[in-house]
């Protein structure tokens, strides 16, 4: 919305306007940083999308956002890094190398992730307890008083009753819209953000196997295998490694190399288990299918029904990590009394 500046009574219009524009909208993104509950204008955006009632507030912290992005590229060149050394330096040992760099590191970034998502949470906790219309900061001077007299009509000639409507139902919208589920991050924004993991099953099959017949048996545990980490594996481990960074800075103070020892380590332990269910999920079954188990007793049908098994745990974590804890709620209520009363409930 553009609002003129130099006519005090185009500027009134355009203010008292503003509601009008909203209404139209089916989303108030909020583009979280510090400062924003601190911006005036901002805060009123907030005021209006609240007394509409009909449209949800959801909050995208950019930091997070940023760090994710970058996690993403990194992802990308990595991917991209293990071609090409596979292609010149064909070995176990070229294998092992961009195993490390790629996957350790990555994890590594992700527990970063997580304690900045844990820093940024607080932050916006505190801010909302601590909400006061009347303390934030505008460039121009003059606009607070239209800016409040706006507010006042809209919340029944009250700022306290918007800095009540803040400080309960709306903080209590927006930490739902932020921690809907037990991981950190919404499975939709995970599967982006494994996106650049979708080469990584292509290297399932080791030379040995690449040098023989593969039955159907092989073809079908290899293929849902690569699936099933795609789908599930990779966003539970990423979820972990960001859970483990979230666990980082609860009640610690790191800085400097401590820092970043510890997200090696996390890095190193997620990767670990990486390597874990890659064995579990895709080498076990694919020894069986080619005969490599016939000594224990299994069979090369026996490998389909196993990879069936091994890889549906990773569907049961991926539904016990993402799946909502709760019905998501609208910011915004038909009438300030009842989102008042609604919010002291809540409180």
């Amino acid at each position: 919305v553009s609002i003129c500046q130099h006519d005090p009574e185009v500027k009134a219009a355009g203010i008292n306007n503003i509601p009008a524009a909203l209404r139209t909208s089916r989303e108030l993104v909020v583009l979280w940083d510090e400062r924003y509950f601190t911006r005036l204008w901002c805060v009123y955006e907030i005021a209006v999308a609240e007394s509409v009632g009909r449209i949800p507030i959801r909050v995208l912290p950019l930091d997070v956002y940023v760090l994710l992005a970058l996690s993403h590229l990194y992802g990308f060149v990595a991917a991209m890094g293990q071609f090409w050394l596979l292609v010149q330096v064909p070995s176990e040992m070229t294998m092992r190398v961009c195993y490390v760099a790629s996957v350790v590191v990555s994890f590594a970034f992700q527990a970063h992730v997580g304690r900045t998502f844990a820093r940024m949470y607080e932050t916006i906790q505190e801010q909302f307890e601590d909400f006061d219309v009347r303390s934030a900061d505008i460039s121009v001077e003059s606009d607070r008083a239209s800016i409040f007299a706006g507010i006042e009509d809209m919340f029944g000639g009250s700022l306290d009753t918007f800095n009540h409507r803040v400080r309960t139902s709306l903080r209590s919208a927006a930490m739902r819209s932020l921690t809907g589920q037990r991981a950190m991050i919404p499975y939709k924004c995970m599967l982006w953000l494994v996106l650049p993991c979708l080469p990584f099953p292509l290297f399932g099959r080791v030379s040995e196997f690449d040098q023989n017949e593969v039955s159907v048996y092989f073809s079908v545990a290899e293929c849902l295998y690569a699936l099933m980490l795609t789908l599930c594996g990779f966003p539970v481990l990423f979820a972990a490694a960001l859970e483990l960074g979230r666990r980082i800075a609860t009640g610690t103070r790191l800085s400097g190399a401590r820092a970043v020892l510890a997200y090696m380590g996390v890095g190193v332990l997620v990767a670990c288990l990486l390597a874990v269910w890659i064995w579990v999920a895709y080498g076990f079954p694919a020894s069986m299918a080619l005969g490599k188990m016939d000594r224990f007793g299994f069979q090369t049908w026996h490998a389909v029904p196993v990879s069936v098994l091994m890889n549906g745990l990773a569907c049961v974590a991926a539904v016990w990590a993402f799946r909502p804890q709760f019905q998501a709620e609208c910011v915004g209520h038909s009438s300030g009394k009842d989102a008042a009363g609604k919010g002291a409930a809540e409180a």
